[in-house]
């Protein structure tokens, strides 16, 4: 059964379209790619979704079920969305006991090591760097058995060997039946590991793709070079106003 289904969704801000006629799902493990240019609607769409800004049309269904977003819902769902939500005089390891619903600390520390925290979890997060608090963020969307993830930009700020870390973690869970929805702007690594990307230009979702098919239509096979393709087709293909 689809987890997640998102139908005609619109959002409208001062009688301006944000977001136009979005659709897109989720099934179990699945990897679902966002990414589009600056403004384009990636974190509008993401807030919507998990209910944390209105839209005016459009239907959400979770298991079958219409909902008004996922978080009114009866699967749980785990979020970094923009910055993430910590607090800076506690350790990471507090942080993270403070928002668990477990009764014992084996998933924290499961996410802890999957994650490669163990260095820094037990300082407190006003000390982290910007990689450290990026991961802190995203082990807190990891707790409590999310069946769905929403993941914003989330290899910002982390250098190579985090964002295998980050990686390797969202596929270890993708194998046991979590959906992710990511979007990023570093393609390269985006790629490694979505199975479905969506397009986003303007409010809209110009292209639902696979990376293969999207890159063999590349002129070098790049996702870089296919996804500024694809954004240069739409730019074309609009019709200019006089």
């Amino acid at each position: 059964m689809t987890l997640l289904l998102v139908g005609n969704i619109g959002k409208e801000i001062k009688g301006v379209r944000v977001l136009n006629a979005i659709n897109f799902s989720l099934e179990k493990g699945d990897v679902v790619g966002l990414i589009g240019g600056n403004g384009a609607g990636k974190t509008t769409l993401m807030k919507v979704v998990l209910g944390l800004t209105n839209y005016q049309n459009g239907v959400m269904r979770v298991e079958g079920k219409e909902v008004s977003h996922v978080n009114h819902s009866p699967i749980k769902v785990g979020a970094l969305i923009e910055h993430p939500g910590i607090y800076p005089f506690l350790t990471g390891y507090d942080n993270l006991k403070l928002f668990f619903e477990g009764k014992n600390n084996e998933e924290i520390n499961r996410i802890i090591n999957d994650l490669n925290m163990s260095e820094f979890i037990h300082k407190k997060a006003k000390t982290y760097s910007l990689g450290m608090k990026q991961k802190l963020g995203i082990a807190l969307s990891f707790l409590n058995n999310p069946q769905i993830i929403f993941l914003d930009e989330p290899m910002n700020g982390l250098d190579p060997q985090a964002i295998r870390d980050v990686r390797n973690a969202i596929l270890k869970r993708t194998d046991k039946g979590v959906a992710f929805f990511i979007s990023s702007h570093i393609l390269s690594e985006l790629e490694k590991v979505t199975n479905t990307l969506l397009i986003v230009n303007q409010g809209e979702i110009i292209s639902k793709t696979t990376v293969e098919k999207i890159k063999e239509d590349a002129e070098d096979g790049d996702l870089e070079t296919a996804f500024l393709q694809v954004l240069d087709a739409k730019k074309h293909s609009t019709p200019t106003q006089s």
